[in-house]
Order: structure tokens, then C-alpha cells, then sequence
């Protein structure tokens, strides 16, 4: 009884050593086929062409148009332009300060149109003192014209019309530079300039206009 569970114990572990011997071999077999799949790239191949990334603008042309149109250098100033947006700015502030004020000569020149001063007083002959009317205010004797006759006030209205078309323009020019601005967002132009000799022996310049 001994002999046999002896036996069966060797049988036992013959067994067990025969397998991981089989299966030894099959695991780096297998890590062998694993490694030979990692190739070396190939020189020959031709590198594949990446697409370059095309950055867009913060805001649509569009968009920018109206911003600009709306509010001269609000556009420029999204687009990250902020020297073009300053200057649609104030010139949008000094042509409304100068509208206001030619507006205000406007009314005031209107207002004294068919005003008149007076000129020289009535005297008593008498006692040289300044004739008085029944209300106790001097009498008149002559009447100058007004200051602001009729050439004055439509040339305050012209100063004023010519201020309005400039509000008009500059929300208009600042609408479309910042729908071009937009539209070349992704196209800065650069320009380059650079001595060229000419068979002549004279020495000539050249203009190099590059897009991206």
C-alpha cells in the first residue's frame, strides 16, 4: 500500500513536470511572435501629410461687422486689434462731442436770428438824459442788425450735417475693417523689402508679399 502511493506521488509529479516543460516552450514561442510584430519603420515610406490647424477668429465676420457698426472699435477690440479699436473710438467720441456742440451753435444761431440790438437811445433835449417809455425802460432810437443773419446759420448747419456723415463713416469703415480683419484672420500678410541689382549697375528695390 506504501509502494503504490509512492508510486502514484512519482506519477503525480512526473506528470506536473512534464507539463510546465510543455508549457515553457509555448509561452516564449509566444513572446517570440509578440516581438517579431514590433517592426522597424520602413525609410522608403512616405510620411504622411498632416493637415496644418487652421485658427479661427474669436468672432464671425459677421459678427465682427455688427459689433463695429454698432459700437465703432468694439470689433477690433474682440479681434484682438486693440490700436484700431482706440483710434474708431475716439474719432467715434470727437465727432459726437463736435456734432453736439455745432448742433447747440445751430439752435442758438436760430434763436437770434430775428433778434436786433439796439443801436443809440432816444435823448431829451432838455435835460440830455435818456428818454424813459411809460414801463420805465429806455426808448430807442435805432436798431442793429442781428449777428447771426441767415449766411451764419447755414453754414453752423452745414458744420453740422459735415459732422453727422463723419459719425456715419466711421460706423460704417469700422463695420467693414472689422469684417476683413475677420475674414483674414487666418491669412496675416507679411511684406518684405530688399535691394535688387539691375543689369544697368543701378540698384533697385523689390516688394516680397508672402501669405500664410
Amino acid at each position: 500500500m506504501l509502494f503504490r502511493r509512492s508510486s502514484l506521488a512519482i506519477a503525480l509529479s512526473t506528470l506536473v513536470t512534464a507539463a510546465a516543460l510543455f508549457a515553457t516552450p509555448h509561452t516564449v514561442r509566444a513572446q517570440g511572435a509578440d516581438t517579431a510584430k514590433v517592426t522597424a519603420p520602413d525609410s522608403n515610406a512616405r510620411p504622411r501629410r498632416v493637415a496644418p490647424v487652421v485658427e479661427r477668429a474669436p468672432i464671425s465676420p459677421s459678427r465682427a461687422f455688427f459689433y463695429s457698426a454698432a459700437i465703432p472699435g468694439l470689433g477690433q477690440a474682440k479681434l484682438d486689434r486693440p490700436n484700431y479699436g482706440a483710434f474708431f473710438f475716439l474719432l467715434e467720441v470727437t465727432a459726437v462731442a463736435m456734432a453736439n456742440r455745432t448742433a447747440s451753435d445751430v439752435r442758438a444761431a436760430r434763436a437770434f436770428q430775428a433778434d436786433s440790438v439796439p443801436s443809440s437811445y432816444k435823448i431829451d433835449a432838455s435835460t440830455g438824459a435818456v428818454q424813459l417809455s411809460s414801463t420805465g425802460l429806455p426808448v430807442v432810437d435805432t436798431w442793429k442788425v442781428s449777428s447771426y443773419p441767415t449766411a451764419l446759420v447755414e453754414a453752423r448747419r452745414l458744420q453740422y450735417e459735415d459732422w453727422m456723415a463723419i459719425i456715419i463713416f466711421n460706423h460704417l469703415f469700422s463695420g467693414a475693417d472689422a469684417f476683413v480683419a475677420a475674414q483674414l484672420w487666418d491669412l496675416p500678410q507679411r511684406v518684405k523689402l530688399r535691394a535688387v541689382p539691375l543689369r544697368s549697375g543701378a540698384t533697385g528695390y523689390g516688394f516680397k508679399l508672402s501669405f500664410r
